[in-house]
């Protein structure tokens, strides 16, 4: 049988029962422990931003662009695309030349 939360409902993988501490499970920090484990925190890097336009060689569309700063990074594809913003963090070494982006 299935253990149940507090509104009825099965309890699922890295789910609490969100209800009374007794009814808690002790193993509940441990769970939580190995997701945050797993979590991985990346920050885009000047020199990340350097090397997928080769240092001002390539001329690459904003997808085109954070597609591979996702790849070479791992970060998120939100974080990727916030690091492009014309007037963002890296904002002063990047140019629009339309609809490409290029790194100077």
């Amino acid at each position: 049988m299935a253990e149940l939360n507090w509104c009825g409902e099965p309890i699922r993988d890295g789910e609490g029962y969100g209800g009374k501490p007794e009814h808690i499970s002790k193993t509940w920090s441990q769970k939580l422990a190995k997701v945050a484990a797993k979590q991985q925190h990346c920050a885009v890097t000047e020199k990340d931003l350097a090397e997928v336009f080769g240092n001002g060689a390539y001329k690459l569309t904003r997808a085109e662009a954070a597609k591979m700063l996702e790849e070479l990074t791992g970060a998120h594809r939100t974080s990727c695309y916030r690091a492009l913003r014309l007037k963002g963090r890296f904002g002063r070494h990047l140019r629009a030349e339309g609809r490409t982006l290029s790194w100077r």
